[in-house]
């Protein structure tokens, strides 16, 4: 089931998943530099980007589809 607001502006979507990817990067380029020992967010991070990658891929086939399919 996909949500009627994802379908709706699937752009904008796409664009949030493909902006906030880098930050993420930052972040545990912060963290490292730093010198900060912070295992569970450095894991929480491994998961953001996957969960990342997940929606970037989502929405693009998503945008390749015909929203009133769903």
């Amino acid at each position: 089931m996909v949500s009627s607001k994802l379908v709706e502006d699937l752009q904008t979507a796409n664009y949030d998943v493909t902006v906030m990817d880098p930050k993420i990067t930052n972040c545990k380029k912060e963290l490292l530099d730093a010198k900060v020992q912070a295992p569970r967010l450095l894991a929480g991070n491994r998961f953001m980007h996957y969960y990342f990658a997940m929606g970037c891929q989502i929405t693009s086939i998503l945008q390749l589809e015909k929203p009133n399919e769903y």
